[in-house]
């Protein structure tokens, strides 16, 4: 009942059935999680054998996973708890409360930057963006 009828995952409906249900999204995570951490690593493998000097790890539930191991920093995005309600709403068509639901199954921003050697908020401007992402690329020389 979660699938499209191509097959892929039907987003909304598996996140009505997880989002608000702490066991059945821990039983989706430990399922789901250390799958991924097998492509994280094999990719960052693959990217060192080519000779990269930088290897960029994009992945949203990072610090929930435990994945800081992984990589040398950590560098978050963050925006205000209502501007995610509302692009969560906007994205997915979901109703505020549940919008509001996912991210109360999240990390708060706090928690987060605690967490993090770099943080950005994509409610910036671009230009103040570029100067962070650069003083962050200064700190990996």
């Amino acid at each position: 009942e979660i699938l499209n009828k191509d097959g892929t995952i039907n987003r909304k409906v598996l996140g009505a059935k997880v989002f608000g249900n702490q066991e059945r999204l821990k039983s989706l995570t430990d399922i789901v999680w250390p799958e991924i951490a097998q492509m994280a690593k094999e990719r960052v493998r693959e990217a060192e054998a080519q000779g990269k000097a930088v290897c960029v790890l994009d992945a949203a539930v990072l610090l929930e996973a435990g994945w800081q191991d992984m990589v040398h920093e950590v560098w978050t995005a963050i925006i205000p708890e209502e501007e995610a309600v509302r692009r969560i709403v906007a994205r997915d068509g979901l109703s505020e409360e549940a919008a509001r639901r996912r991210l109360q199954s999240q990390m708060t921003n706090r928690q987060r930057v605690e967490q993090s050697q770099v943080v950005l908020c994509t409610l910036w401007e671009p230009d103040i963006t570029r100067q962070q992402v650069s003083l962050g690329l200064l700190q990996l020389q």
